[in-house]
């Protein structure tokens, strides 16, 4: 059993809300924002880079919500000549995860999505959702949008695949890699919170090892700080944190 918000249009695409209702009491609740992009149009990742709005998600006038966490697919780097960003330039769906207060109390999800669709210029979208979370409404097609979602997120890094250490080097952050595919160029995105970075550059160092090194631009202060990562290469990704030093 799922529900889903109404969609809320705008110039360059659609948006709403997706939740899986699960046929237990549980702690947690998942569910999905379903952006569909218009041909030539895009959104932003979580750390959009130079420029952008990353989606985020007001819950204050709903109940039974500790907290929510917006989850995101392995993302692109895109440049305009002057800036660079990260996110997406297709229809994507960003798995959320819902902590409740209570399992099994009443719940109400109420409240709006906000976040940014670009083509040559941006446009800021909020959109409205109020969904009382009961069993009773049955929504295959949304249950599906929110496993395949999840289904979708990169894996956790490893030993094999992801970032081996972090060291800062004068006023940049230096990351050792470790890839699956020797050789092959490879892309980082960072999430430092606080702390805000360059666009990392790629440096080959070995059959299976390589380097980024960005430079800090916020935060720099914050000693150590945990820098949230993905890493991707081909068609595969990771995603884990490091501890940068």
């Amino acid at each position: 059993m799922a529900e889903s918000s109404p969609w809320v249009e705008t110039p360059g695409g659609k948006v709403r809300l997706l939740v899986d209702v699960p046929q237990e009491p549980a702690q947690t609740l998942r569910g999905a924002i379903q952006i569909d992009l218009a041909e030539g149009w895009k959104t932003y990742w979580r750390e959009p880079g130079d420029a952008g709005v990353p989606p985020q998600l007001d819950l204050a006038a709903s109940s039974n919500v500790a907290k929510s966490e917006i989850n995101f697919p392995a993302p692109q780097r895109f440049g305009d000549g002057e800036a660079q960003w990260a996110g997406y330039k297709h229809p994507v769906v960003l798995p959320v995860t819902f902590d409740l207060e209570k399992p099994g109390a009443p719940t109400h999800l109420k409240g709006h999505i906000f976040l940014g669709i670009c083509e040559t210029i941006c446009i800021p979208v909020q959109a409205a959702f109020d969904l009382a979370v009961k069993p009773g409404n049955n929504d295959p097609l949304a249950h599906t949008l929110v496993s395949t979602a999840f289904d979708r997120l990169p894996q956790p890094a490893s030993p094999e695949f992801g970032i081996r250490e972090a060291s800062r080097q004068g006023g940049q952050a230096v990351f050792s890699v470790r890839l699956p595919a020797g050789g092959q160029p490879a892309e980082l995105f960072l999430s430092g919170g606080a702390m805000t970075f360059s666009t990392p550059k790629f440096e080959a160092a070995g059959a299976n090892d390589a380097r980024f090194s960005s430079d800090i631009l916020r935060g720099a202060e914050k000693t150590p700080a945990v820098v949230d990562y993905t890493l991707v290469q081909g068609g595969q990704a990771v995603s884990g944190t490091v501890e940068l030093r």
